[in-house]
């Protein structure tokens, strides 16, 4: 057997001779005890000695390394710190400059970006933040820009390869994942000929021989755009398939009918690394439609968001699952308006997650969840059938809502949710219909007179004072048109450019989408991705024209002040376009003696009366609150708050904003 380190033996006992008379027995002198090497502090090493190897015990390693090697080891372990440190510093520099880009984007697009629903965000351990997707990759930066914490959002693998979201895609330590719709189909042997459930019947198939378990099946439905598609769940014969979830009557095949097929797609690394994310505590991303569109409601919701929340959760990793809905005012256009918010927290429950790792269960637990998921991202979002009903949908808000009320942002979006209600459920009925012809009338009269509902709320004012308010527009008009004009030659190229490579884009991705309606999601983010690169470049052209035209200093002056100056002209640029709205109607009125401007004015008093009814009538406990809202409101401070004649904007006095939740 091997033996012990010299310092762990006892002092031995020696025999000493003592003649005829025996042994006496006698201790030996002690061994002296080895001095024991100083403990490295930093490293937390031991040095132990062995009768035949001396080694040296590594805290970090876990095992004894031999001592002629420690030096070396030593060395290594001191580069993996260095190695660790320096890649903590980049990752800091690298998030530093993603989040100060996406900062810088998102307010140079956005004028105004309301927030509400943060307190519902934990500040620590592992969250799945999870969102409508109607603003293509703005989503992404508009969620991360605001949440609060750090977020790996899962992207769409071809989008990694594009020339600027994919690099930046790279810095974000995004997760790309493989889309059904980005993987080539192939055109099936023989036709379909019926489905019964989740049963589908070929003819002149060879469903064993061709398909496997897991593959997607589509098929057109006549009258419809987008195809329908199915997963197999077992082949029980060359004609004969299981689908994993029953086809709808509306998508049912009742003709012999032509079929596409694509393989079954490995999710197991994707699922990996979101896994290895929550289980660091971190955040992850995800907008689980499946791709952007520009529908005015919710597509059916993919499982995935599901699935690793759950599967998260049987690994012991319960991550706090938040909604954030997403809501844009005409988000494809520069400056336009954006609303954040973010719902009630969500985690899975212990039956949910027991049942999930059955896996006869695990199924029918993904659907339960993925139902509460859809519903706590309806609870955030807007949802009408078309823009048209949309479009009505605001004028309605407009119309009930008191002139001078404001509404804090989750009230706002709180009550348009609560018109979009009663638009869904009772808008067939005769006197809502009625109603709703009424308002789109009263919108067309609106734009024959080039003005706006939110302008004809003004028109009480109508008066002598028309004059003096049209000369002091003319004024500001002509001031802000002085200071604006070389700016404007300046960002002239800049908006063609990206006007025109976003209009090119979205017809691309309209002749290859079937769920867009005229690809308005991808307009923005185009705009945005291509002026991150011309931006830069008109700005270098410009001083080098200065230089060619003055000197280096003057130049240099030009090329670190011209981007701030740029925002500043956009700033203005968003007043002076206030004021040229305001004006143009106000002319039209005063060479018409405000004669149509008054009888527009009564009818949409009118129309205000009729809404209060309709709301009075479907939903008489909204009725109620607004009415406790109103009357706590302070008169006078209302009427502060109301624009002038004309005006697109409220008074730049700001009292709190009144909430419902105030008012109960």
């Amino acid at each position: 057997t091997e033996e012990k380190p010299a310092r762990l033996l006892k002092s031995p006992v020696i025999e000493k001779h003592t003649g005829a008379t025996g042994v006496e027995p006698v201790e030996a002198p002690a061994t002296p005890e080895p001095k024991k090497p100083a403990e490295d502090k930093k490293s937390k090493l031991k040095l132990s000695s062995n009768a035949k190897v001396k080694t040296v015990y590594c805290d970090d390693c876990k095992c004894e390394i031999p001592l002629d090697e420690w030096p070396n080891h030593r060395d290594r372990l001191r580069s993996v710190v260095v190695v660790e440190r320096l890649s903590k510093i980049q990752n800091y520099i690298k998030t530093l400059i993603v989040d100060l880009v996406m900062w810088l984007l998102v307010n140079v697009y956005f004028r105004d970006v309301a927030v509400c629903g943060l307190e519902n965000v934990p500040k620590t351990g592992p969250v799945v933040f999870y969102g409508n997707h109607q603003n293509q990759f703005i989503d992404a930066m508009v969620m991360r820009a605001f949440c609060g914490r750090q977020v790996r959002f899962i992207i769409a693998e071809k989008s990694v390869h594009r020339p600027i979201i994919g690099h930046f895609a790279r810095m974000m330590d995004a997760v790309p994942v493989v889309r059904p719709q980005d993987v080539g189909s192939t055109q099936g042997q023989g036709k379909l000929v019926s489905t019964d459930g989740s049963c589908v019947t070929g003819e002149g198939t060879n469903f064993v021989t061709a398909l496997a378990r897991g593959d997607v099946i589509s098929w057109a439905v006549p009258g419809k755009k987008e195809r329908c598609s199915g997963q197999i769940l077992s082949i029980k014969s060359d004609t004969v398939l299981t689908l994993t979830l029953a086809v709808d009557a509306e998508d049912s095949v009742k003709v012999p009918t032509a079929f596409k097929y694509s393989r079954r797609i490995d999710h197991s690394e994707m699922y990996a690394k979101v896994y290895t994310t929550l289980e660091q505590g971190h955040c992850i991303g995800i907008f689980p439609e499946g791709g952007s569109h520009d529908r005015t409601s919710l597509l059916p919701l993919k499982a995935g968001v599901a699935l690793f929340s759950l599967g998260a959760a049987e690994r012991g990793i319960v991550p706090t699952i938040i909604p954030c809905g997403l809501t844009y005012f005409y988000g494809h256009k520069f400056r336009s308006r954006a609303h954040i918010e973010f719902g009630e927290p969500i985690r899975p429950d212990e039956a949910t997650v027991e049942g999930f790792k059955e896996p006869e269960h695990k199924r029918e637990k993904t659907g339960e969840m993925l139902a509460v998921l859809d519903g706590a991202l309806r609870s955030v979002t807007i949802n009408v059938n078309d823009w048209a009903t949309l479009k009505f949908l605001h004028a309605f808000r407009r119309l009930y809502q008191p002139a001078g009320l404001q509404l804090d942002t989750k009230d706002y979006l709180r009550l348009t949710r609560r018109l979009s209600l009663i638009i869904t459920e009772h808008g067939e009925e005769p006197a809502f219909e009625d109603f709703r012809t009424k308002v789109e009338s009263y919108n067309d009269y609106c734009s024959a007179l080039l003005i706006r509902d939110s302008q004809a709320a003004t028109l009480a004012k109508l008066g002598d004072s028309s004059f003096q308010l049209l000369a002091r527009r003319i004024l500001m008009i002509g001031i802000m048109g002085v200071v604006l004009f070389p700016f404007f030659l300046v960002a002239l190229p800049i908006g063609l450019i990206t006007h025109t490579a976003a209009e090119a884009h979205a017809k691309t991705a309209l002749s290859a989408s079937s769920v867009k309606v005229v690809a308005a999601d991808v307009k923005g983010s185009y705009k945005l991705v291509v002026g991150f690169a011309v931006v830069p470049v008109v700005m270098n052209v410009v001083s080098l024209i200065v230089y060619f035209l003055s000197d280096a200093r003057t130049a240099l002056t030009i090329w670190f002040s011209l981007p701030m100056a740029m925002y500043v002209s956009l700033v203005i640029m968003q007043e002076f376009v206030l004021e040229v709205y305001a004006a143009l109607p106000l002319v039209v009125s005063i060479f018409s003696k405000h004669k149509q401007f008054r009888k527009l004015h009564e009818r949409r008093q009118t129309l205000v009366e009729v809404a209060q009814q309709m709301v009075n009538t479907f939903d008489p406990e909204l009725q109620t609150e607004m009415a406790n809202v109103i009357g706590d409101e302070d008169s006078a401070a209302a009427a502060a708050r109301e624009p002038s004649l004309f005006s697109l904007r409220h008074s730049s006095r700001k009292p709190e904003l009144r909430s419902f939740s105030k008012s109960k």
